[in-house]
């Protein structure tokens, strides 16, 4: 027998080994997922900075819920998962021992009643003590990184310094400074500090001056406080509350600019409240191959405007490993004046329609009322999209992050004017904007990486189209 053919077997040994090993744990584990259990005690290494009563109050609202294996197993899951995504330590291990079962007092527990066939109740019940051993990654205190964003109509460089966990309770200071095409400059000074283990809060100070269109520069400086975060019983389900304050100067850069344009030169301030809520199932948020999100957001500008927005996906794969993936999205959204004055609405309050990150095939601000070839915005759009993935046909590339990408996609942009919301509702319906094309995407944690070749089907008069290539990068696509 030659050597090859013995280390092939010895490998099909160690293979079929570890399948029974694994099928063997899997086995008991699921005997047992419903055996009572009891936390008795955390022991913790590396916890020096974290603070004792903050990690407390995580574990109490996870593993301390816990009154059987399979709930220990998923509340160990949701400990190292806020405690990362809320910027405590970089990462978390943890494993678990037992010294055996012990009798637990029936009034003290929050077991499931259990069935008896006499009258003998006992007052205690068995169950396992289990101790927990927790191992804390801590992060390092002072980061600082650059890079380059490209996508959607402008490119800019970045500079990025952060403070974590300053006091040991996952406090964050971060400085983002930005230079760019349409973003010629922007500071942002932001404070993030975890309120409760599912509630986080977030104060903003920023300013920014960048392009809107052809013929408009705007100067931003404002102050934005929030809540973000969800309930124990519906973890899907995650709300925002907000509370934000700007400043703003328009200043036009074309002489040749419409009217509705030159009634947004100036100055201006708004104070603006509002709510988002979210269900969530995506198994990613990026490119996911299975789940929906449905999205709702209401914001109240003072005396000034209500704007209500909505975003339904869902995605679904089929074949081997997720091989083909399809993906259906829709978005709607609504603005409506509160006030009794003549002033109409700010274009940046708007809505735009149009580019590699909405409605492909047409140019960014692309869709929707123009003016002298300006894009002056629109008080409702509807827009939706079908986008069809599958892995490279090579089985050298398959476990790769680039997708082949076919997609469908239109959408339409009007202004209220003097119609009804009902007759408005109506003509988006009609007449709509849609574009095909086909291309290539890359999937990385944070962001979506697309170039496709767009083909127009539909295109109106005051439509800008983009026939040929269009590369786009950013988390949210149609």
């Amino acid at each position: 027998m030659s050597t090859s053919t013995v280390n092939n077997q010895s490998s099909l040994n160690e293979e079929l080994h570890r399948e029974q090993h694994k099928k063997y744990i899997t086995d008991i584990f699921n005997q047992n997922a419903f055996t009572p259990i009891k936390l008795s005690s955390v022991l913790v290494d590396g916890g020096e900075q974290v603070r004792d009563d903050l990690l407390q109050k995580y574990v109490d609202s996870t593993l301390s819920r816990a009154t059987n294996f399979k709930q220990l197993c998923n509340e160990s899951d949701n400990l190292a998962k806020k405690l990362v995504q809320h910027g405590i330590v970089e990462d978390i291990s943890q494993n678990f021992t037992t010294r055996g079962s012990v009798k637990y007092p029936l009034l003290k527990t929050r077991y499931p009643a259990q069935i008896y066939r006499n009258s003998d109740v006992p007052d205690a019940v068995s169950v396992v003590d289990i101790i927990s051993h927790i191992k804390l990654i801590p992060l390092k205190k002072f980061m600082a990184k650059t890079g380059t964003n490209i996508g959607n109509g402008e490119g800019d460089g970045y500079l990025q310094f952060q403070f974590r966990n300053i006091f040991g309770g996952g406090e964050q200071l971060k400085l983002d400074i930005t230079k760019g095409t349409a973003t010629h400059s922007s500071y942002l000074l932001s404070y993030t500090q975890p309120v409760t283990p599912n509630w986080v809060s977030d104060s903003i100070a920023y300013k920014n001056s960048r392009q809107l269109g052809t013929s408009i520069d705007m100067i931003v400086t404002g102050l934005r406080s929030s809540v973000r975060g969800n309930f124990d019983d519906f973890e899907k389900l995650k709300q925002e509350f907000y509370l934000e304050g700007i400043l703003r100067k328009t200043k036009l850069t074309a002489s040749n600019c419409s009217d509705s344009l030159l009634f947004q030169a100036g100055s201006d301030a708004k104070l603006t409240i509002g709510h988002s809520i979210s269900w969530d199932t995506r198994d990613v948020p990026v490119t996911p191959n299975k789940g929906n999100l449905l999205k709702i957001s209401n914001e109240l500008a003072l005396n000034q405007y209500f704007k209500s927005q909505m975003e339904f996906s869902s995605s679904k794969s089929w074949y081997q490993d997720n091989f083909f993936t399809l993906m259906g999205t829709y978005k709607f959204g609504w603005i409506t004046k509160i006030d009794d004055n003549d002033k109409p609405l700010h274009i940046s309050d708007k809505f735009h329609l149009g580019g590699s990150n909405d409605v492909r095939g047409f140019q960014l601000m692309g869709l929707g009322p123009k003016q002298i070839n300006d894009a002056i915005g629109g008080d409702m759009f509807s827009a939706y999209g079908i986008s069809l993935f599958s892995k490279l046909p090579f089985k050298k590339f398959s476990d790769s992050n680039f997708r082949l990408h076919a997609f469908f996609n239109g959408g339409k942009l009007v202004n209220q004017n003097t119609n009804t919301f009902d007759r408005n509702l109506q003509s988006l319906f009609k007449e709509n904007s849609l574009a095909i094309g086909t291309g290539i995407i890359f999937k990385h944690p944070v962001a979506r990486f697309e170039l496709n070749f767009t083909l127009p089907l539909t295109s109106y008069s005051t439509d800008h189209v983009r026939k040929g290539f269009q590369y786009g990068i950013g988390m949210s696509f149609l």
